[in-house]
């Protein structure tokens, strides 16, 4: 539930940011542009930087809220792990092994 109320609001932000930049009255004020125009380069390489910032802020963020969610790496099952780990160690013959197998469904 905290996750959208989260998503609500970036996206408030996001859609009332053109809004936002246009109350100055348009895009004609001298200052605006750099006088060697480093002010036409730095501009977009600003925002991507910026852009890139929101995004790993926002996975972040994500992440941190739910850190047990996600993708899990060899997800098994523990009883035919256990079982295998037996087998390996000898506990069990493989008559035995195989009947414990075909009961846990493998």
């Amino acid at each position: 539930m905290k996750l959208l109320g989260i998503s609500n609001f970036a996206l408030a932000v996001i859609l009332a940011t053109p809004a936002v930049a246009d109350a100055s009255g348009g895009y004609s004020h001298p200052h605006m542009y750099a006088e060697h125009g480093f002010g036409m380069f730095l501009g977009p390489v600003f925002m991507l930087v910026l852009l890139a910032a929101l995004v790993v802020g926002i996975v972040a963020l994500i992440r941190w809220m739910a850190p047990n969610a996600g993708f899990t790496e060899g997800k098994s099952n523990s009883a035919l792990d256990a079982l295998n780990l037996r087998f390996a160690n000898g506990e069990i013959d493989a008559k035995e092994y195989a009947e414990r197998k075909k009961l846990l469904g493998e």
